[in-house]
């Protein structure tokens, strides 16, 4: 844990999954409206929203799989990786930051080798999760990119399981401590010594002076910034 004379994390390492851990919202649906929105406009931003009855039905059947598929299509398909990368620099970070589960953060920044686990495409969380959440390694799903460098829409064939993917960037080595959801337990015994389910529990000695947030983002670029999700729209 943390040297609270120091003020540095303390060596050892951990796993987290990013949605319903590091982040509040499990669903990671308000993040591809903002990137249907800012890369393409009104219309595609109109077209996934229409589709989020359809995408609550096929979590409630258990086909959430197909749904992020879905998601993911209709949010880049067609859409330059450079403007999807973009996004990811320039905007996610601000909507991520104001998501972040405090108590679930004061224990993943106690680790000093970190890694984060997301459903999402690594090309929407890398930038997040290394500069703001100080990660080591990354894990999700990959964009399937055309020659030109623009996406396709689907997502690249995962040839190894989750558990596979995150000791093979660890070197097979398994991470001292693991946070994720009561859903994802059985995944993440596999990746950890020690497992904790969400929610973290905190130590009521400390107050609230002690809980310490992700740095703060600063835009450059003048794109989107006021605080809003598209979780609030539907």
């Amino acid at each position: 844990m943390e040297d609270r004379r120091s003020g540095r994390p303390a060596s050892g390492s951990i796993v987290s999954e990013l949605e319903g851990t590091l982040l509040k919202d499990v669903d990671p649906f308000p993040y591809f409206m903002l990137v249907a929105f800012e890369t393409s406009g009104l219309v595609r931003f109109v077209v996934l929203l229409l589709l989020w009855p359809l995408l609550r039905l096929l979590d409630l059947f258990r086909l959430g799989q197909l749904g992020l598929r879905l998601m993911v299509f209709v949010a880049v398909a067609g859409v330059r990786e450079s403007e999807i990368e973009a996004v990811a620099r320039a905007v996610l970070p601000k909507f991520y930051v104001e998501d972040v589960d405090v108590a679930a953060w004061n224990a993943f920044s106690a680790f000093e080798r970190r890694a984060v686990v997301t459903r999402c495409p690594t090309v929407m969380v890398e930038r997040f999760a290394k500069d703001h959440l100080g990660a080591v390694e990354v894990v999700g799903c990959e964009l399937e990119v055309s020659r030109s460098g623009y996406a396709t829409g689907f997502l690249k064939k995962a040839e190894k399981s989750l558990a596979d993917q995150v000791m093979a960037v660890r070197g097979k080595e398994k991470a001292d401590v693991g946070l994720c959801t009561s859903a994802s337990a059985q995944s993440f015994s596999f990746l950890c010594k020690e497992l904790h389910r969400m929610p973290v529990s905190t130590d009521p000695v400390h107050n609230e002076e002690e809980q310490r947030r992700p740095p703060p983002v600063i835009f450059h670029d003048g794109r989107l910034c006021s605080p809003s999700s598209a979780s609030r729209w539907v």
